[in-house]
């Protein structure tokens, strides 16, 4: 497990797991957050086309990292963290700490399972680019 974790393809597969759980998230926040705290306003269309842009990127920079490019896999860690950092600890920090009884258990777990396997792909992403090269 070990020598997955810390392979390119073991950071691969949890940064698009991070981009699901991610996903996943932004599906429930639109539905039940933006759209109430936005609604009229346009900026939903804002937001879904801003969010639509980074998970484009997010995946791109994967397909990219799959073919060995250090670069993608940088493009894939900033758009993590930036991610991680943003929604789900800025959740717990401030907007609703845990246990959070907004759509429980629907947003609770979805923050959690954000938050594990962002930290888990930025790691396994770091430690790709630790290497001098980025092998499969």
């Amino acid at each position: 497990m070990k020598n997955w974790f810390t392979s390119l393809n073991g950071a691969i597969v949890l940064s698009a797991i991070a981009l699901l759980t991610e996903l996943w998230r932004a599906f429930v926040d639109f539905q039940h957050e933006y759209s109430s705290f936005l609604n009229g306003t346009g900026a939903v269309l804002l937001g879904t086309l801003l969010y639509t842009a980074l998970f484009g990127g997010w995946a791109w920079a994967l397909l990219q990292a799959m073919r060995g490019q250090r670069g993608a896999l940088i493009t894939a860690l900033i758009i993590n963290v930036l991610f991680l950092l943003v929604i789900p600890v800025g959740t717990l920090v401030t907007y609703c700490p845990s246990p959070c009884p907004t759509l429980w258990p629907v947003m609770e777990l979805a923050n959690w399972f954000n938050l594990l396997f962002g930290l888990l792909s930025a790691v396994a992403i770091g430690l790709q680019l630790g290497q001098k090269k980025t092998a499969g």
